[in-house]
């Protein structure tokens, strides 16, 4: 498992940031978008860097 550092904006405004530990950028991805409350609200950018 790695260690992801999420930055989510909506513009320029940043809605979450957060650490993710996951097997792959896919998995980050995935668990951003169900398990947070991202879901049904809107962005524009995601930006996952390993840590």
């Amino acid at each position: 498992m790695n260690e992801y550092k999420v930055t989510v904006k909506n513009g320029s405004m940043v809605i979450l940031t957060d650490i993710i530990k996951a097997e792959d950028e896919r998995e980050v991805l995935g668990t951003l978008l169900i398990n947070s409350e991202l879901f049904n609200q809107p962005f524009t950018d995601i930006k996952i860097l390993e840590r």
